[in-house]
C-alpha cells in the first residue's frame, strides 16, 4: 500500500503532495476536476513539475488527467487535497470506484472530512468502508502556479487519525516514513479538532473585512491583519476548541505551541505567534470576502464545534458569535446550512457514547 498514489485536486496541496511523493519513488497520478483543467495545462504535455523550497526537485508524475477512472487505475492509495467544500463532490465521485483495500487519506481533512466521505460511501450502498485517514491541517505550506510549486513549510507536526481508529497501527508505518511530522491521534475526529484554521482565519477576515475588500493581495494577511484583539480573539476560540478535546477525552495543547512545533512560528505568544511567525510572513490577503476563509471555516469548521459543543455541553460563545458574524456578512444561514454538523455527517442521533463506538470502530451502532 502507499505505492501508486492518486492525487484528487490540482491545487497548491495536491501539487506539493504529487512533487514530493514523486520523488520519494512513489508512482503519482494527479487528477483536477474538468472545469478546473487551467490549474494542470502546463503539465498535462510533459508531466514534469518542479519543486522548491523545503522539499526542492524536479517530478515526472505518471499521470495528469480529468479522468477520474484513469486517475484511480491500478491506485492503492487516494490522496484527497481539496478544499473542504469539495469533500462531498469528491466522495460521489469516488464512490462507485471503491475497493476495500484503497486507502484514502483526507489531506487536509478541515475538522471531519472523513466523517463526510464516510457519509456520503454510506449513503451510495458502501457495505465495507476502507480506511480513512484524516490529517489535522495541510502536510504543506505552499503556493503553485503552472508547473512549479513552492513549498515554503513542511510541517513538522501534523496531528492524524484513522477511521477506524485501530487501523493507525498498520497504516501508520509506511505513512509516518513518508511524514514523519504526522503525531497519532485516538481518533479522526481527535485529528479534526487540532485543525486551527477555523480558529485563526475567522477572526482575521472579519476584523479587517474592510481591509481586505480596499487592499486584497496587498495587505498580508497575517502580518497585517493579526492586532491585539484579533490576538485574543483568536486565544478564545483556541480555548473552545481544547476544551471539546479535553471533553472527549482528548489531549490538547493550544495551537500556538502546534505552530512553534510545525516551523511556521517562533514564539507561543498569540499576537507574536500569527503576526510574525516566519511560516505565516509571506502569505497575501484574499481580495474578497467571498472566500473559503468564511465557507470553510465558518460555514464548516466552526459550525462543526458548535454543533460538539452542543452534544457534550460545552459553551462555545466565542465560535457561535463568529458564525453568526461570518452569516450576516456573507447573506448565508451558516446554521441553517449546516454543511458539517454532526447531524449532515450522520451522527446527529447518537450519543457521547455512540459517537466514541462509530469512531473506533467505522460502524454504525446497530447497523
Amino acid at each position: 500500500m502507499f505505492e501508486r498514489v492518486a492525487i484528487i485536486g490540482g491545487g497548491n496541496g495536491g501539487k506539493a503532495a504529487a512533487a514530493e511523493l514523486t520523488l520519494r519513488g512513489k508512482r503519482v497520478r494527479l487528477f483536477e476536476f474538468p472545469e478546473f483543467r487551467s490549474n494542470l495545462e502546463e503539465l498535462m504535455a510533459t508531466r514534469r513539475i518542479t519543486a522548491t523550497g523545503a522539499v526542492p526537485g524536479q517530478a515526472v508524475l505518471e499521470r495528469v488527467t480529468c479522468d477520474l477512472g484513469e486517475a484511480l487505475e491500478g491506485a492503492d492509495t487516494i490522496m484527497v487535497c481539496t478544499q473542504a467544500l469539495a469533500h462531498e463532490r469528491v466522495a460521489r465521485g469516488l464512490a462507485p470506484l471503491m475497493r476495500p483495500d484503497h486507502l484514502v487519506i483526507v489531506n487536509p481533512g478541515s475538522t471531519g472530512g472523513s466523517l463526510e466521505i464516510a457519509r456520503v460511501f454510506r449513503d451510495h450502498g458502501l457495505k465495507r468502508l476502507p480506511p480513512l485517514v484524516e490529517t489535522s491541517t495541510l502536510t504543506y505550506g505552499c503556493r503553485a502556479k503552472g508547473a512549479t510549486v513552492e513549498i515554503r513549510v513542511k510541517a513538522n507536526r501534523v496531528v492524524y487519525g484513522t477511521l477506524p481508529a485501530a487501523a493507525i497501527t498498520t497504516i501508520g508505518p509506511e505513512l509516518e516514513a513518508v511524514y514523519p511530522g504526522l503525531v497519532r491521534s485516538e481518533s479522526v475526529l481527535a485529528a479534526g479538532l487540532n485543525n486551527a484554521n477555523p480558529i485563526i482565519h475567522p477572526p482575521i477576515a472579519i476584523l479587517n473585512a474592510g481591509r481586505i475588500e480596499n487592499e486584497g493581495e496587498h495587505m498580508g494577511f497575517y502580518r497585517d491583519g493579526v492586532s491585539p484583539t484579533v490576538a485574543r480573539l483568536i486565544q478564545r476560540l483556541d480555548e473552545e476548541r481544547m476544551a471539546l478535546l479535553t471533553a472527549l477525552g482528548y489531549p490538547a495543547q493550544p495551537d500556538t505551541l502546534t505552530s512553534v512545533e510545525q516551523g511556521y512560528a517562533e514564539s507561543t505568544d498569540y499576537l507574536e505567534c500569527y503576526r510574525n511567525g516566519s511560516g505565516f510572513r509571506g502569505f497575501s490577503s484574499p481580495n474578497t470576502l467571498d472566500h473559503r476563509y468564511f465557507h470553510e471555516d465558518i460555514g464548516m469548521g466552526l459550525v462543526m464545534l458548535c454543533s460538539l459543543g452542543r452534544l457534550l455541553r460545552v459553551p462555545t460563545p466565542a465560535s457561535e458569535t463568529m458564525v453568526r458574524m461570518g452569516s450576516l456578512i456573507s447573506g448565508i444561514d451558516y446554521v441553517a446550512r449546516g454543511r458539517r454538523s454532526l447531524g449532515a455527517l450522520g451522527l446527529g442521533g447518537l450519543t457521547v457514547e455512540g459517537l466514541k463506538a462509530f469512531l473506533a470502530t467505522g460502524e454504525m451502532p446497530g447497523g
